[in-house]
């Protein structure tokens, strides 16, 4: 029996050893030393909808319009890669696979998982599609790459992690895309259209490839690693061998007459040369592929073996040249391990906008085409972000009309949808898919309403079948249900985490109202006559000729406020203005003829004659001579013409709709208009809300006539006083801004460009700044428009585009949208923000106040209705729940936004926190403060326990951006180890710098050739500013043969390229631990458990050997390990430290500082990982992870040439000190100078004190203190229940002045150097009032609780303070720094359903 169990053991044990799995970058072909290594890439390009429709392209229907089959792709190409196991191949979309893979059997399933283990089949990019990103919001590509990366999480766990970006084929790349693919953990960005002069100057300064700094306030972290695809992601010319393209295929044997091998393989062989003269390196990739290739797989596949074989085989003849398939993240891999520092790398800062395909050709008509289309897909990803906060805040669980309307969201931004540029067809299927969603969501968010207001059905009893409805269709004042009904119950739902108000609008159809708030207070209300052309508007079918408006004030954050709105009905009186509205040529009522309008900040002229805007004046002074008017560029018979894709003026300035607009006035109490008609076609409403610093102007255009023309793009055009030198600003995705001018100063004669290439993407707004004055303003956007400022102080919008014309890029289409039997008629808004740019308010830039404008108005409040019939009034005054928040009061400092809140997987919640701050700066000012000090008060501190109002969190886990991985696993090549940056600061921040214990910053010392590397470089760049890019850089390779050679080991590699880092201490050493990693919960967790049998290392020293010319590591092993005794594998890197121990002989023995303990017996180490299973096994019982994901055990170690993303970017650095803007100024802190330490003194049990310490002990005990520097998550694992760990983790350090403990690794317990004074001015939050429901339950506890402790000054009180600080406390408080997003994944306890 014992010997049986023993063979069984056995077995069992080489099981586990046969299901471990290697992937990564492990999995990467070998380069060759002294070749040239051309990576071939097989991919498909797959469009989710374009000329046929998502459905139609992945079964192959409709095979007239195209003969695209996607799941014939996925087949052909799973059959083809069985045959040989060095082939290989790249997808990139996951909406495709995950069709796919839903219809597939185990068996498929299983082979298809095995190949992504085997690094056979790769993703790059991974989001759902591949999204546009001059059209998109920041907010949407985040989700979309969420959305994708999940589903390959769920289906191929680890290893089907994407390492590479890939937006190949998206019209243009803009920063912030750059900047949110660095945040989510991708190691490079692999792009292909950027404009053609931008890629001649490319090619010619050496920057096909680059380093993307996606922010100037992020620094490094925003970094990514950027290829320029060099044939945009085809196949080289000649060489697509798809049954698409009518290229020859390769016939190699010599006895066949039509062999042709040789020359073939040549001609393949001459377009790698010259692309490879492009890049200095030796490594090149070329694509293998297009749009839709691979339907038959072996056609590829057999030619490319064939290519690859001829090269191996005459190595006679081409011994330089080593042709092998590869991968987008292996091509990445060879070009990281190819940097020594002795290369620099340009640091490119702007974006790649306007994408022009040729001198005549830009591709800017995009940004508007369909402007109704891009309207529809921001108010429902609105939507979805309400459908997600509702469904957590219910406790509802995640559902299929959540997952559809997450699906239709995704395609909806793909770079073929939003843009516009999809045939008619096509736009209607996904705008089908759209609608369908959101109905069904509608329908679950009313589940969850009516769970949170369970009595508003009339009766004290829960009615759950309460119904909600949502009227989409507000915007041409039109709701059947109000309509209908003689009292609604109004719910007006806040999406923003900050208190706000909104101005409600709804179609009246009464004289008088009664409107009672949440405190059955009687609110003011306003009745205003519809205009004409919204009564006329085509599909309309509302009876409304009036609008019902009131002001909903004190929304709470995440929450709701309630009205009760009854129709008091006078028959008579409604009948006569009924008739007298009728009449013809009748009047509005209320209608002035005076040219100004007014309220508390803002004044707004006409002029008389012209009835066109004259003016606003802002109450702080700043005045803008402002003229406002609509043109439009027409289309001839010209050869080249407009487009879906392309704007192609025939005038070089538009022409205007009318030189006057009929105009009259509408005053009222709560809103005031002035209403212009331009002509039969163009009207707009100049409006002012009572309260409000901005000019809201809502225009109706359409249809468009065409006349003798063959189309007309209208754009209307602000004209001011502003001196602005040609320089505005455009958003990037709705988030940073960038400088813009319509100069071309790269000539050496300055020339104005073309209209169309001086057009930029207007996601939400376009600002023009005065030079001599301090006044600024910005027209905010209600879509995506096209937008320039093409002359002085003018600003322009293109609104509507309706052509007759095709630019010849495939549509084959012309732009001619029609609803209701005639022209497409557009109804939009913008918005005027002016104010003082020099000057701060609430603590704000403008900038930040212009930001925080546009973000209340993209997320502006949601109206839910419900009826009224059973609720009168003294019911209303009953009834409960009409007001809520799931925020606590206080919880929430100042600028954080809760930028998503949704439901994740089992039971948990994924919260992403944004610091909406757009720079680094101080909330006061001192005269010894330096620009490095000011970063640190920016820096602010959140406690997530204190969030939330009825949800407690009992574990929190952080996770990289898009929610694919724990953030204590990703991992990320740090580029800036392997080469120079040059153009920025090598990327590296103030904050992004390690500090040793002296607490000087490390310095980087170059060579002499490194040095004169950097030189040359910065004189090509400067050189192609002055417009002398035609000359040909000396230091590209004319030969690939004169490359410089790399070593074929790639040990050596990572050595040499570390010996440009050292300092001037060469022999100190920091150690990173590698772990394996397994699946949980769609994200990797690290699990250590490596055996001695496959690496012995010595537990009590290590020698390290140093040199100028080699750098090594020797671990010696003093000591016998027994065989069976699990430790960790560490790994060392050069780190400084003080001058003093600069000199250290080889001969002499430090020993190694290790992120844990690693002087433990074997007893000890089996104690930790006992404890360690029982308390995974434990997590996993109560439903932390999904077991069913974790199948094998994933081994990710990537040979060392990645870095920890926890470790570069989020780990505690000593030197910074966060701004904790929640203390008030009754809270105002001073740290005492350090002659005041002798005040404190030593107690009996080792602790130190102090008399404010005894004051104090009563309101402090039991709970912890918080230490004043900036609190990253220090441990990334969080748990109540966590005592055995923290006992099996307590690291003890022993120093002169006694004994202390640290509970946390990531926390530095040396003192601190203390200023003289310091002080905290409070900031102050945007708060609900506490009146009425359930308000009334905010904890001023909690308030209490978040008040800041003074920081001890010396190491000893350091020590004292820290003993008494709670581990749990430092779980979880974060800081972010400005324009950051930080990730959680988080399980609140569990409770029963929610009632209240």
């Amino acid at each position: 029996m014992i010997f049986l169990l023993l063979i069984l053991g056995i077995n069992f044990q080489n099981t586990i050893s046969k299901t471990k799995i290697e992937c990564g970058y492990k999995q990467c072909p070998q380069t060759r030393e002294g070749a040239l290594n051309v990576h071939i890439i097989p991919h498909s390009h797959m469009d989710a909808g374009w000329v046929k429709t998502f459905d139609e392209y992945y079964y192959g229907t409709k095979t007239a319009a195209s003969t695209a089959n996607v799941q014939l792709i996925y087949h052909s190409v799973l059959s083809e890669l069985l045959h040989d196991k060095h082939r290989k191949f790249t997808f990139s979309e996951t909406a495709y696979f995950w069709r796919w893979w839903k219809e597939q059997r185990a068996t498929t399933r299983a082979t298809f998982r095995t190949l992504v283990q085997e690094g056979r089949v790769q993703f790059a990019g991974g989001a759902w599609v591949q999204n546009d990103e001059a059209t998109a919001d920041y907010l949407q590509i985040i989700d979309q790459f969420t959305w994708g990366l999940r589903k390959l999480n769920d289906t191929l766990g680890p290893c089907g992690i994407p390492k590479a970006a890939w937006q190949i084929d998206t019209y243009g790349h803009t920063r912030e895309q750059a900047s949110l693919l660095a945040q989510m953990g991708y190691d490079g960005l692999f792009i292909g259209r950027v404009d053609h002069k931008v890629r001649e100057a490319m090619m010619d300064e050496d920057r096909m490839e680059f380093m993307w700094r996606g922010s100037d306030v992020l620094g490094k972290m925003s970094d990514i690693m950027t290829h320029t695809l060099f044939n945009l992601y085809n196949a080289p010319d000649g060489f697509c061998f798809d049954f698409l393209c009518s290229d020859e295929p390769i016939v190699d044997d010599p006895d066949s007459r039509v062999y042709n091998a040789e020359k073939r393989v040549n001609d393949f062989i001459t377009q790698i040369e010259k692309q490879a003269k492009y890049y200095d390196h030796d490594n090149i990739l070329v694509t293998m592929g297009g749009d839709f290739t691979y339907q038959s797989a072996a056609n590829w596949f057999m030619n490319i073996d064939k290519i690859i074989s001829h090269v191996n085989s005459h190595s006679a003849n081409m011994s330089d040249i080593n042709i092998f398939y590869s991968t987008p993240s292996c091509y990445l891999k060879a070009i990281y391990l190819y940097g020594k520092r002795d290369k620099a790398l340009y640091t490119e800062k702007s974006d790649h906008l306007p994408y022009g395909s040729d001198s005549s050709t830009y591709w800017t008509g995009f940004y508007t085409s369909r402007p109704s289309l891009k309207y529809f897909v921001r108010k429902a990803h609105i939507f979805l972000q309400i459908v997600k906060q509702l469904t957590v805040i219910s406790r509802m669980a995640d559902s299929y009309e959540l997952h559809s309307l997450r699906h239709a969201i995704g395609l909806m931004l793909h770079h073929d949808v939003i843009t516009g540029t999809s045939q008619q067809h096509v736009i209607n299927d996904f705008t089908k898919t759209l609608s369908e969603a959101v109905e069904a969501c509608t329908r679950k968010v009313s589940q969850s309403l009516s769970i949170l207001t369970p009595s508003w059905g009339g009766s004290r009893r829960s009615k759950i079948n309460q119904q909600f409805v949502v009227c989409h269709q507000l915007n041409v004042s039109q709701c059947r249900f109000i309509e209908t009904q003689e009292s609604v119950l109004l719910l007006v739902y806040n999406p923003l985490s900050v208190k706000t108000y909104h101005h409600v609008r709804l179609p009246a159809i009464a004289l008088h109202y009664s409107i009672r708030d949440y405190n059955d207070e009687e609110v003011e209300y306003q009745l205003v006559s519809l205009p004409a052309p919204i009564i006329n508007m085509p599909g309309r079918a509302s009876t409304a000729i009036q609008e019902l408006y009131f002001e909903a004030e004190n929304i709470p954050p995440l929450g709701y406020t309630a009205y009760f709105i009854t129709a008091v009905r006078d028959p008579l009186e409604e009948n006569a203005y009924v008739k007298k509205s009728s009449q013809p040529g009748a009047s509005d009522p209320d209608q002035e003829l005076t040219p100004y309008i007014s309220n508390e900040y803002l004044k707004v002229t006409v002029d008389k004659t012209t009835g066109l805007l004259e003016s606003v004046q802002h109450i702080d002074g700043a005045k803008v001579q402002l003229s406002q008017n609509f043109y439009f560029y027409s289309q001839g018979q010209q050869t080249l013409q407009s487009g879906a894709y392309a704007f192609r003026p025939r005038e070089e300035r538009p022409a205007p709709i009318s030189d006057k607009a009929m105009y009259y006035t509408v005053r009222g109490s709560l809103v005031k208009e002035i209403r212009q008609r331009f002509n039969d076609w163009v009207t707009q409403i100049i409006r002012l809300y009572r309260g409000e610093e901005f000019v809201e102007l809502e225009w109706i255009i359409g249809p468009v006539p065409v006349g003798n023309d063959l189309g007309k793009e209208v754009v209307t055009i602000f004209k001011t006083n502003i001196s602005n030198n040609g320089d505005f600003f455009t958003d990037s995705n709705s988030r940073q801004m960038m400088k813009r001018n319509c100069w071309n100063k790269t000539s050496s004669t300055p020339q104005k460009k073309p209209v169309p290439a001086c057009y930029y993407p207007v996601t939400s707004r376009i600002c023009l700044q005065s030079l001599n004055s301090s006044v600024e303003m910005c027209v905010l956007t209600d879509r995506t428009q096209g937008g320039t400022s093409y002359d002085e102080g003018e600003l322009e919008l293109m609104m509507h585009r309706r052509l007759l014309t095709d630019d010849g890029f495939g549509l084959e289409e012309s732009l001619n949208e029609d609803a209701f039997g005639v022209g497409l008629v557009v109804k939009g808004k913008h918005r005027i923000f002016l104010g003082n740019y020099k000057q701060e308010v609430d603590e704000q830039t403008f900038s930040e106040r212009t930001s925080q404008v546009a973000r209340k108005w993209i997320m502006e409040p949601w109206l839910f209705l419900t009826t009224g019939e059973k609720i009168n009034r003294r019911k209303w005054q009953n009834v409960r729940n009409k007001r809520f928040s799931s925020l606590r009061l206080h919880g929430l400092p100042r600028h954080i936004h809760v930028l998503s809140f949704e439901p994740w997987k089992a039971g948990s919640v994924l919260l992403r926190l944004e610091n909406t701050l757009e720079k680094s700066r101080p909330p006061f000012r001192r005269e010894r403060d330096t620009r490095e000090d000011y970063s640190k008060f920016s820096h602010i501190t959140v406690d997530l326990r204190k969030i939330f109002l009825q949800m407690k969190i009992k574990k929190v886990r952080e996770a990289t951006l898009a929610a694919n991985q724990w953030l204590e696993d990703a991992r990320q090549m740090d580029w800036s180890t392997r080469y120079v940056y040059i153009g920025a600061d090598d990327g590296i921040l103030p904050e992004d710098l390690d500090y040793p214990d002296d607490g000087k910053p490390v310095t980087v010392h170059y060579s002499d050739e490194e040095t004169e590397a950097i030189k040359t470089t910065i004189t090509r760049r400067r050189n192609y500013e002055k417009g002398k890019h035609k000359m040909r850089p000396p230091t590209r390779y004319e030969t690939f043969e004169s490359r410089n050679k790399r070593s074929i080991n790639i040990t050596e590699n990572i050595i040499n390229g570390s010996e440009n880092l050292k300092t001037e201490n060469e022999n100190d050493w920091t150690t990173i631990v590698f772990n394996e990693t397994v699946v949980n919960q769609g994200i990797t967790e690290n699990v250590t458990e490596i055996n001695n049998n496959d690496l012995n290392v010595s537990n009590k020293e290590i020698n390290l050997n140093n040199s100028h010319n080699n750098t090594t590591s020797n671990v010696n092993n003093t000591s016998n390990t027994d065989s069976s005794t699990e430790s960790k594998i560490y790994v060392t890197y050069p780190r400084t430290e003080s001058k003093k121990n600069k000199s250290m002989s080889s001969d002499k023995i430090r020993k190694a500082k290790f992120l844990k303990d690693f002087r433990k017996d074997s007893s000890e180490i089996e104690a930790e990982h006992s404890v360690s299973n029982r308390r995974l096994q434990d997590e996993r019982r109560r439903g932390y992870y999904d077991d069913h994901m974790v199948e094998n055990e994933a081994d990710l170690d990537d040979e060392g040439i990645t870095k920890s993303i926890y470790e570069m970017y989020y780990k505690v650095r000593p030197r910074k000190s966060a701004f904790k803007p929640h203390i008030r100024h009754s809270e105002e802190t001073t740290e005492l100078p350090r002659k005041a330490k002798n005040r404190r003194f030593k107690k009996n049990d080792g602790t130190a004190s102090c008399e404010r310490d005894r004051r104090t002990k009563n309101r402090r005990r039991g709970r912890a203190q918080n230490i004043d520097i900036p609190f990253f998550i220090t441990n990334r694992s969080y748990n109540y229940d966590r005592r055995e760990e923290r006992d099996s983790r307590r690291v003890k350090e022993r120093g002169d002045d006694g004994e202390s403990y640290s509970y946390r690794r990531g926390v530095d317990t040396r003192p601190k150097k203390r200023t003289e004074e310091t002080t905290y001015i409070s900031q102050e939050y945007e708060t609900g009032s506490n009146e009425g429901g359930e308000m009334e339950s905010y904890d001023r506890e909690d308030y209490t609780d978040s008040r800041r402790k003074k920081r001890a000054t010396d190491k000893e009180d350091y020590h004292a303070d820290s003993s008494e600080t709670g581990p749990d406390t430092l779980d979880y408080v974060v800081t972010l720094r400005p324009t950051q997003i930080r990730t959680f994944v988080i399980w609140f306890e569990d409770k029963k359903s929610y009632t209240l």
